[in-house]
């Protein structure tokens, strides 16, 4: 039987004993795991480490835990990906972060591009679909979650090792890869970056660089080039 994981919002360190407050995770542990003192799960704190813990109690306020070890998380990817995600229609956003974080994306850069049907975003809810894509993918870290930038912002941030995937760029198949320990990677939004846009990235001196032939939907390209990078 597979060991649920959970992050929690408390450190645990050297703790011995973890008492946690969350009316979630409690909701979660009485109600849908129905989870009992005795019952064993894996806690974790975003540090890096995972901690196999036994329930000592479980009522309707708060859950103690016994720690029973402290293991390093070993599923770290080799190169970390940033990716600079234009927006797009609510459920084709929060699809690429659940995807893309089981796949290994170390961090979200939102950003508003000219084409971007939409204009804003629910941080609270992609902060728990991050978090439950993490606990599902084995991961030991939670991806971080920038604020939504404009492209401007988004570019004026960053000082080296970007690529943008447009259709308008040089061939994926001849491109020579520049090997990175961290790739920036921007993918547009429905209908692609304006020209205007490429100008200001030929400006920045950024690659562009196009997937093929086949015309990708935003969230395919995203999750493309991701797994390209990470697996």
């Amino acid at each position: 039987m597979k060991i649920q994981r959970f992050f929690i919002g408390e450190k645990i360190a050297e703790e011995k004993k973890v008492t946690v407050s969350n009316d979630e995770l409690i909701h979660q542990w009485r109600n849908v795991f129905r989870m009992k003192a005795g019952d064993e799960i894996v806690l974790l704190d975003n540090s890096g480490f995972e901690y196999p813990a036994r329930f000592l109690s479980l009522d309707k306020k708060e859950a103690e835990f016994e720690v029973l070890s402290k293991i390093k998380n070993e599923v770290i990817p080799k190169r970390e990906v940033v990716l600079y995600q234009s927006l797009i229609k609510k459920d084709k956003f929060e699809w690429v972060v659940q995807k893309a974080t089981e796949l290994g994306v170390s961090e979200f850069v939102p950003v508003l591009s000219e084409r971007s049907e939409k204009k804003n975003l629910n941080m609270e809810r992609l902060a728990v679909i991050a978090r439950e894509a993490s606990e599902q993918s084995g991961r030991g870290k939670l991806p971080k979650l920038h604020k939504l930038l404009n492209l401007q912002e988004a570019l004026d941030s960053i000082k080296d090792n970007a690529i943008v995937f447009d259709s308008s760029g040089f061939p994926f198949q001849t491109y020579k890869l520049p090997n990175f320990l961290t790739y920036k990677i921007f993918i547009g939004p429905e209908g692609g970056f304006t020209s205007d846009e490429i100008q200001l990235f030929k400006s920045k001196n950024i690659p562009i660089v196009s997937l093929g032939n086949m015309t990708l939907r935003a969230e395919t390209a995203a999750i493309s080039v991701a797994s390209f990078l990470l697996l």
